[in-house]
């Protein structure tokens, strides 16, 4: 289910930035334009988010099939350890803890 809504998001962003892309326009007659033009510019920011936002989409969207399809290599999941994660208590302090929550 979420991998179809994923589809439906990145097709429908696919489709957004194919038509904000520029058409190619006749060639018209060139102009001089005056030196000093009063109009700025747009800036492209906008469309390199999409450009980036479209490509994490289409990567998890493939790691997401992958994973249904059963072709992903299970990521490494990083273990616990709470003799290195909590150095200011003792051994013997994680183990009465741990003790303790175990009951």
């Amino acid at each position: 289910m979420a991998s179809d809504e994923l589809a439906r998001k990145l097709q429908s962003r696919m489709a957004a930035t194919q038509e904000a892309e520029p058409r190619q326009e006749p060639k018209q007659e060139p102009r001089q334009e005056p030196v000093h033009s009063p109009v700025r510019p747009k800036p492209q920011e906008p469309e390199a988010a999409c450009g980036e936002s479209s490509s994490e989409l289409s990567a998890v969207l493939t790691r997401r099939l992958d994973i249904n399809e059963g072709n992903a290599a299970p990521r490494a999941t990083r273990v616990f350890n709470p003799y290195t994660e909590f150095k200011e208590f003792s051994r013997k302090q994680i183990k009465d803890m741990e003790a303790m929550f175990k009951r």
